[in-house]
């Protein structure tokens, strides 16, 4: 099976953490190809504190990307988008056309600190909702303040965010945090995407087939396929997710 999104990939060459070179950026998508991948918003991460890459400058490298790709042997399609961390500024930062949208849609990828306290996330939440954007919070399972009291974690989509989950994460054994808390979503039908959240070729590589299998096992056809492809095509094609 082929066909996925990954809407979360520092796929692109020297602009954050993510690859430091288009030789990198290659090898990562050949695994991606290999995964079963075929469309990747990449998703540099935004600081308003410190210099982050620009909107053209994302743009602009989409676009060498997909020119050295012809030579490559294989064709997976990218479209800009941005990680952005949290800071009250970034809704304003929006409508200036200073942080790149998800594929240039209303949704954004709005991560935060992993020990933020849940009135900062809730705020941040409401405020990009307040301004007419889809906030799809980045790695779930990672923030703090929302397993410390787990019906928060549906107050996020009461207040119009959305929940991803990085892949990687459902991978851990039973005593593993983040896969206990990748489940509880899973199991709670509150996954609305999953992505690769891609750095590396090594243990931060862009995988999906294992986490694919997973999905397809606890959830059925239906509920998976929502996840993997409906929701993010969603997103590709401007539309609302019901």
């Amino acid at each position: 099976m082929d066909g996925f999104v990954d809407l979360h990939s520092h796929i692109l060459p020297s602009l954050d953490d993510g690859a430091r070179d288009m030789k990198k950026t290659r090898e990562m998508l050949q695994i991606a190809y290999e995964e079963g991948i075929r469309e990747i918003i990449a998703t540099p991460h935004f600081f308003a504190s410190r210099k982050s890459a620009s909107v053209e400058q994302i743009k602009e490298t989409i676009s060498r990307v997909q020119e050295e790709m012809e030579d490559w042997g294989f064709s997976i399609k990218i479209y800009p988008g941005n990680e952005i961390y949290y800071r009250s500024e970034v809704a304003e930062l929006l409508e200036e056309g200073q942080i790149c949208t998800l594929a240039d849609s209303r949704y954004v990828l709005v991560e935060f600190d992993p020990v933020t306290e849940y009135s900062y996330l809730r705020d941040g939440i409401l405020k990009l909702d307040s301004y007419g954007y889809v906030p799809i919070l980045a790695h779930t399972e990672r923030y703090e303040c929302l397993f410390e009291k787990k019906e928060r974690l549906t107050r996020v989509k009461d207040h119009g965010g959305l929940i991803q989950v990085n892949a990687s994460s459902f991978q851990g054994g039973m005593f593993d945090e983040m896969a206990k808390r990748s489940r509880y979503i899973m199991k709670n039908g509150l996954l609305d995407f999953v992505g690769t959240d891609a750095h590396s070729t090594g243990k931060r590589s862009p995988r999906m087939k294992e986490t694919v299998t997973y999905l397809y096992k606890k959830l059925g056809k239906k509920e998976a396929e929502k996840i993997l492809f409906k929701n993010p095509k969603a997103v590709l094609g401007k539309q609302e997710i019901f």
